[in-house]
């Protein structure tokens, strides 16, 4: 959309909408960010009254740093800054800057950053906005170790590697865990467990009763896609399909080494990718973007029938994916710290926003899980 320099006038106290360039400021029919910012000081005119001029002179300096944090953010999200105008917005503004006046931890801003700014991005959703607004009322109140533990929770029990590449996935992992982490300890013992109950941002369960499952038995669903059969490379059966694919026409790109079985090889092809290339009569390899016929898709469905069994309760396949898993650093000790949660408990809404603004701080490229 081309934006023109638009002629109004207006009463004084009005605030221009139309779309056009104002002090510099390009606007979207919305809010131009000096009027924003002009928001911001008057939410915070109105949120400093609860304080001492004592309390203020420190106070002021970490509510800049929040808007500094939070500017950018959402002028990145939507340029016209509409929501700006939004009541709930502004009332929801000024609690973060009580908590980031209340916090001298820096990583506190920038949570409330991501939380504003998740809150904008839900939209109507009355139940996850009520977990981010409750989320920014105690951002300052939860412990450097409980937030670490929580967000390392999290991150092991919502994500899954979207490569299809075994060890790709396991490096991104150790990557991503090792953010989260900052080089902080992973909290031991129920402390840090209670401290979060006592917040609402879980619930735990009665002592003895539930559990989490062991890493052994909760990796094998993350990595779900490379517990398969596989076809052993030296096999008759392996060279028959070599020269079903010759004589369609395939690539034998579409095979590569199975991660976690010696001398066997499997579909470079995921689950969901799968369907795609069928759906879409379409393969692709590395070398490779070809349509398919009736005949190359009879042999590929018949070739992901036989490589692609389910073998997720083969010991031996789970004992090599945890002896990989254990290669990497982080991913090594936040098993060993996995398999010692001492307690069951269930991560609330408040627990959500709370993880998801500090994983996305450390990690922006994750996507927000709500």
């Amino acid at each position: 959309m081309e934006l023109t320099k638009q002629n109004q006038s207006a009463g004084d106290n009005s605030t221009q909408m139309q779309a056009g360039v104002i002090n510099n400021y390009t606007i979207v029919n919305g809010i131009d960010e000096a009027r924003a910012r002009s928001i911001w000081k008057e939410e915070y005119a109105i949120a400093k009254q609860e304080l001492t001029e004592e309390a203020q002179m420190v106070a002021v300096n970490r509510v800049h740093q929040l808007e500094e944090k939070v500017m950018p953010k959402l002028l990145a999200y939507d340029k016209s800054m509409s929501f700006f105008a939004d009541p709930s917005f502004q009332i929801l503004l000024r609690k973060a800057q009580i908590t980031a006046a209340a916090s001298e931890r820096k990583a506190d801003y920038d949570m409330l950053a991501e939380l504003l700014l998740h809150r904008i991005e839900q939209g109507e959703d009355r139940e996850r906005r009520l977990g981010i607004s409750k989320a920014i009322e105690i951002v300052d109140q939860i412990s450097d170790d409980a937030i670490c533990g929580l967000s390392t929770f999290y991150a092991v029990s919502s994500f899954c590697p979207n490569s299809d590449d075994f060890y790709e996935g396991l490096s991104v992992f150790n990557e991503l865990y090792e953010k989260v982490i900052d080089n902080k300890k992973l909290p031991n013992g129920e402390n840090w467990l209670e401290h979060l109950d006592l917040l609402s941002v879980i619930r735990l369960s009665t002592k003895g009763i539930g559990s989490f499952k062991k890493m052994k038995e909760f990796a094998p669903a993350i990595f779900s896609k490379h517990l398969i059969s596989g076809i052993k490379e030296d096999s008759e059966e392996y060279a028959t399909i070599k020269k079903q694919f010759e004589q369609c026409g395939i690539s034998l790109d579409c095979f590569v080494p199975h991660p976690l079985k010696p001398g066997y090889v499997k579909l470079k092809i995921s689950n969901n990718i799968g369907d795609i290339y069928i759906h879409d009569h379409v393969i692709d390899t590395d070398t490779t973007h070809m349509p398919l016929n009736e005949a190359q898709i009879e042999v590929i469905n018949k070739v992901i029938n036989i490589t692609r069994k389910d073998e997720s309760n083969n010991e031996q396949l789970v004992s090599k994916l945890m002896e990989e898993w254990d290669k990497y650093p982080t991913l090594y000790v936040v098993r060993q710290w996995w398999d010692k949660l001492p307690r069951f408990f269930s991560v609330t809404a408040i627990g959500r926003a709370i993880a998801n603004a500090y994983i996305q701080g450390k990690e922006p490229r994750v996507p927000c899980l709500y």
